[in-house]
C-alpha cells in the first residue's frame, strides 16, 4: 500500500470520498470527483491510495478502528455490564449523528464484491463481534446476564445496531436525529429485559 507520512492530506481525500461515495455511490464515483472536492490533484490521491476500491476499505477500516477504542476506553472504565452496554451505544449512535454520509457509505458499499475488501471487511466484523463476546460473556460470569450463547448475542447485538442505522436512509433528517437520540435508552431497555437475569425469589 503506498502510504507517505500525512494523516491530515490523508484524511481529507477519505473524507470527500465518503460525500462522494454517499451522493454519487461507489461505482459512480470518479477519483477525479473525490480529488476535486478534497481540492488535491488526482496524482495526490495515489501518493496516498493505490485505487478507488482502496480508499473505501480505508472507510470501513477507520470506522471499526474507532469502534474498537471506544470499546477498549469503556472496558477500562470500571462501569457495571448494563452501563457498559447503555454507553456503547450511546457513544456509537452520537458517532454515527457526526456524518449521516458516512453511515449511508458503510450500509450501502458493504456489499461490494471484491474478494480483498470482503475478506477484509470480514475481519472487521469478526473482532467487533469478539469484543461484544467477551462483554456478554462477563455479564454472565458476574450474573448480570442470564446463561445464554454469547456468540449469538453478539450476532443479535451487532444486527440491531447496525438496522438501526439505516434510519438515515428511511427517514428525513429531523427524525433521524430522533430515533438517534432516543435509541440507546429504548435498545439498551428493550435488549437488557432479554438478557438481564431475573432474581429468584429465596
Amino acid at each position: 500500500m503506498a502510504r507517505q507520512n500525512k494523516p491530515d492530506k490523508e484524511e481529507l481525500i477519505r473524507k470527500a470520498a465518503i460525500h462522494a461515495f454517499a451522493r454519487y455511490g461507489f461505482h459512480h464515483t470518479q477519483v477525479e470527483e473525490i480529488a476535486r472536492r478534497a481540492r488535491v490533484a488526482v496524482g495526490t490521491i495515489y501518493n496516498y491510495f493505490t485505487s478507488k476500491e482502496e480508499i473505501l476499505l480505508s472507510i470501513f477500516e477507520a470506522d471499526f478502528k474507532e469502534r474498537i477504542r471506544s470499546y477498549q476506553r469503556l472496558r477500562k472504565s470500571g462501569l457495571s455490564i448494563p452501563e457498559q452496554i447503555r454507553t456503547l451505544l450511546t457513544e456509537h449512535f452520537s458517532l454515527k449523528a457526526k456524518s449521516v454520509d458516512l453511515v449511508q457509505v458503510l450500509l450501502r458499499e458493504r456489499l461490494y464484491p471484491g474478494k480483498e475488501f470482503k475478506e477484509r471487511l470480514l475481519e472487521f466484523y469478526q473482532e467487533m463481534l469478539k469484543r461484544i463476546e467477551e462483554l456478554i460473556n462477563e455479564g454472565v460470569e458476574q450474573g448480570w446476564v442470564r446463561p445464554c450463547n454469547p456468540r449469538i448475542i453478539a450476532l443479535a447485538l451487532l444486527g440491531v445496531v447496525e438496522s438501526v442505522n439505516t434510519c438515515v436512509m428511511l427517514y428525513p433528517p429531523q427524525k433521524v436525529e430522533q430515533i438517534r437520540k432516543e435509541a440507546p435508552v429504548e435498545l439498551v431497555d428493550f435488549l437488557w429485559n432479554g438478557l438481564k437475569k431475573e432474581e429468584t425469589s429465596a
